[in-house]
């Protein structure tokens, strides 16, 4: 593994593009930031003093001297940044989701394989202490085998010009539905509503099918005034829960399932929940090291461009759940 600290560029600078900034600098990465808005150039300005600052993209990958970005930016600007920063010979780190479509997700991996450089898409879901501490609870059997995974994200939300509310909150959970099966489902099925804004889903229900006859149902809303992440795993002999939460989360494991009694007939049974310990540790923390680590040429990390690309097909199976063709990439 190389020496070499990375030079990381923010491009964006609003709520989550803060947060990736902040994030940077703390752990001696950041050494430039781009926004078309002044307001937020100064904010950042303001913060910090060795920062190169731009308000255009193309500057920024021309004079910085950075060598990887991460993209913040608007989702209809994902593909197409990606693609320039690769095409400027930079590593690449996108948050979610990758692109609005297949076609130019796929894009955004074919032209990581064509200039040799690393891609990571940001499902920062799949970095928090407790998700990793529940999907090896999964993996080493403790619940027995999977039969239905619930997952659930309900917030009073900011509104979008571009993508849904399942595009904008359903990533996180389709990504860490696919990191618990180990692939992607066979059919998928979808209901929304849009009351806000025309052809802007608010509200959607997704339900997925994979083999076995194992399913998932994932639920979204930006207008639902109680905030709340849960994520149920059903198992054959216990369900495992997780809340996130400002405090970090909780993860708890209920004893249950079903299983034959003595004269051969078949009975459930439940116990008591019980409390599951997990590290502490910043989930954004994490994923920015794991981005820096595949960047200095260490083991690439789960949310690579191929997982990236799997989260944006099933993203798009649900056929009604698509962002309508006249708001998709910015070329």
């Amino acid at each position: 593994m190389s020496a070499r600290r990375p030079r990381i560029g923010v491009v964006g600078a609003g709520k989550w593009g803060m947060n990736l900034v902040r994030t940077c600098a703390r752990l001696g990465y950041l050494a430039a930031v781009c926004d078309p808005e002044l307001r937020a150039i100064e904010e950042v300005r303001s913060a910090f003093d060795d920062v190169k600052l731009f308000t255009d993209y193309g500057a920024m990958l021309d004079l910085a001297k950075i060598t990887a970005v991460a993209i913040a930016a608007p989702v209809e600007y994902h593909a197409q940044y990606a693609i320039r920063a690769f095409e400027a010979g930079l590593d690449v780190f996108v948050e979610k989701p990758l692109a609005l479509n297949v076609a130019d997700a796929q894009a955004v991996v074919d032209a990581s394989a064509r200039a040799g450089r690393k891609l990571v898409v940001g499902h920062v879901l799949l970095y928090h202490p407790a998700v990793q501490t529940m999907l090896r609870m999964i993996a080493s059997g403790a619940i027995g085998s999977i039969r239905h995974v619930r997952l659930r994200r309900l917030s009073w939300g900011r509104l979008r010009s571009y993508e849904n509310v399942w595009w904008s909150f359903a990533p996180h959970d389709v990504a860490l539905m696919l990191a618990i099966f180990g692939e992607e489902p066979e059919s998928a099925t979808g209901a929304s509503g849009a009351f806000v804004r025309p052809n802007l889903a608010d509200v959607v229900y997704a339900d997925f099918r994979f083999s076995g006859g194992r399913t998932a149902h994932v639920e979204v809303s930006w207008i639902d005034p109680v905030r709340a992440s849960q994520v149920d795993v059903f198992g054959s002999s216990a369900t495992l829960s997780f809340a996130d939460g400002a405090n970090g989360g909780s993860l708890q494991v209920t004893p249950c399932g079903d299983r034959l009694t003595a004269r051969g007939e078949a009975e459930l049974f439940r116990g008591e929940p019980a409390h599951v310990e997990t590290p502490e540790g910043s989930p954004l923390d994490n994923e920015i090291e794991a981005f820096a680590r595949a960047v200095r040429g260490g083991r690439m990390p789960p949310t690579d461009g191929e997982e990236g690309l799997a989260v944006v097909r099933t993203l798009a199976m649900p056929a009604d759940l698509a962002v309508p063709s006249d708001m998709v990439l910015k070329r």
